[in-house]
């Protein structure tokens, strides 16, 4: 994504200590712009319970500078037959001259996590555009200024034999990720917790 400048700071040695496999998941840290990019980058990194998240979504707003990185996770307890699993939503916000603030919201408590996820695999397929060639479009589809999102997804599945992808997709408020996140922040408003799942 481009025009992106730092906020938050999250910084290696500041992840080390708490949540899970050295991901922190209470605390505060720095201004707001001095390392939004390495927040982002760091959370696709960031285990909980030894198992990497399985996708996220960024948001960065231009104007305001407000920023959020969602990280997904699927937690498994036990053993088979009798394993249990659920979903984490990890939330770590920020802003211009704010400090950063790490939640997050778990399905056991939360429908809403379940109901995000599930909407997320109903996400339209993108279609790839070679400009002025084969299938074209009325608009340009583009909004200026707005909040740019990020979602990517590490086992998307793609082709009539369901082959595991990888998957980035970067819109602004007018693109499906948006609206589909939109919905999903509005049923996690009431999830998000500051002390890490047990």
């Amino acid at each position: 994504m481009t025009n992106r400048q730092g906020a938050g700071n999250e910084s290696a040695a500041s992840v080390r200590d708490g949540w899970g496999s050295g991901v922190r998941w209470t605390g505060s840290g720095g201004e707001a712009q001095d390392g939004f990019d390495e927040t982002e980058r760091a959370s696709r990194e960031l285990a909980f319970e030894q198992r990497q998240p399985f996708g996220g979504l960024t948001q960065f707003a231009y104007l305001s500078r407000s920023w959020s990185v969602n990280t997904f996770y699927t937690v498994f307890r036990g053993r088979p037959p009798e394993q249990t699993k659920f979903w984490i939503v990890r939330r770590v916000t920020g802003g211009a001259g704010q400090a950063n603030t790490i939640v997050g919201a778990d399905s056991r408590t939360c429908e809403g996590v379940e109901k995000a996820f599930i909407a997320m695999e109903q996400l339209p397929v993108v279609r790839p555009d070679a400009p002025q060639l084969g299938q074209e479009t009325e608009t340009m589809g583009l909004v200026l200024d707005g909040t740019q999102h990020i979602f990517w997804n590490r086992w998307a599945r793609s082709g009539p034999d369901d082959a595991t992808v990888g998957l980035e997709i970067s819109g602004n408020v007018n693109s499906p990720v948006a609206e589909w996140w939109a919905e999903a922040a509005g049923s996690l408003s009431q999830c998000w917790r500051a002390t890490p799942p047990e």
